[in-house]
């Protein structure tokens, strides 16, 4: 009994960072950062002319290039959160910061050859049990409920910007009258 409440909770505990997790990329780095980037990158004509040509690539060496590409955008995100434990935080998310455009590139590249990458069988099957994991993810009432969380803390943020940091009324606003004001007094005391 007692084994079973530990486990019951330690698989809550494994879903929950997993959910965390996905829920900020998902919400903060890729919808934040890295979709806009990646729109970016897809409406650049010059992207659009390496998209013919990356097509026209033998899938080998379409898939080396890919791969070179994918592994160095992880390994520095790992790299970044091995840094951050380290205490190294500025380094880390300078290092995230610089990864976050090549991961939209390489996104960018995989959708621009992705039925040339799907070709190979261990990379469909791949790509499919990632694609399940993230159904998977999905699925959890924890991730909805996250979900349902974090959308409340986002709408709470926004009202709290719209409030104090924006139209003729915001908080940068009043500092910057107060600043001018102590600043003209201080003036005049001289």
């Amino acid at each position: 009994m007692f084994l079973k409440k530990l486990l019951d909770r330690l698989i809550l505990l494994i879903q929950l960072i997993l959910v965390v997790i996905f829920i900020v990329f998902e919400e903060v780095i890729w919808e934040g950062i890295a979709q806009p980037i990646y729109h970016y990158i897809h409406d650049l004509h010059i992207l659009q002319v390496l998209e013919a040509r990356l097509r026209k690539l033998n899938r080998y060496v379409l898939l080396v290039l890919f791969l070179i590409l994918f592994v160095s955008v992880e390994g520095a995100g790992m790299l970044a959160g091995v840094m951050l434990l380290q205490g190294r935080v500025v380094t880390a998310v300078l290092l995230y910061a610089a990864k976050v455009p090549i991961a939209a590139f390489v996104f960018w590249m995989f959708h621009a050859t992705e039925s040339t990458l799907l070709s190979f069988d261990w990379f469909h099957w791949t790509y499919e049990k990632i694609m399940a994991f993230f159904a998977w993810i999905k699925e959890r009432e924890i991730y909805r409920e996250a979900r349902a969380m974090f959308r409340e803390v986002k709408a709470s943020f926004r009202a709290f910007k719209e409030k104090y940091f924006s139209g003729e009324n915001t908080l940068a606003k009043r500092f910057e009258r107060l600043y001018r004001t102590v600043k003209k007094a201080l003036k005049g005391r001289e």
